[in-house]
């Protein structure tokens, strides 16, 4: 009886809205505008476009805006030079690891619109780092879900 009593004690210091609350990453995760060709566009628009007639029930008006992976970049194809970016970056300072511990990868990501059921711009952002799935992030000026590639 006496563990329960502690239990329940515990239990009651913990605000209930901390437990089901969404958390917001507000650092901004973007480090320069990169476009991806037209036929990563479409695949990444049939992707996210499967995935919240999926999901759409889930999250309902939590998620105006989904981020998509639309594409994977390699240092090559950037042509804009990023070190005052990356130097100066809320997110993706592990750029600085040394290469073993880091590929490289970068990605192009995208911002779809759940109402109007497009993306908001033809143009996507380049990180370095992700969030975590199904989180929100801030991409550039958007508060987004982060669905990675969009896969279910």
């Amino acid at each position: 009886m006496r563990h329960i009593l502690i239990l329940a004690c515990f239990l009651l210091l913990i605000p209930v809205h901390m437990l089901v609350a969404q958390k917001v990453d507000l650092r901004n995760y973007v480090i320069g505008g990169y476009d991806a060709n037209p036929n990563e566009i479409r695949l990444a628009q049939s992707r996210v476009h499967a995935y919240w007639q999926k999901n759409s029930s889930r999250f309902g008006d939590k998620a105006r805006y989904l981020a998509v992976e639309a594409a994977s970049v390699m240092p090559g194809d950037v042509v804009q030079p990023l070190w005052q970016n990356m130097i100066n970056a809320q997110a993706g300072s592990g750029f600085l690891l040394p290469p073993e511990w880091n590929p490289g990868n970068m990605h192009c990501i995208m911002i779809y619109d759940t109402h109007s059921n497009g993306f908001v711009s033809n143009h996507g952002y380049l990180v370095v780092e992700t969030p975590h799935r199904e989180t929100l992030a801030r991409f550039g000026e958007y508060i987004a879900l982060y669905v990675q590639r969009g896969r279910f």
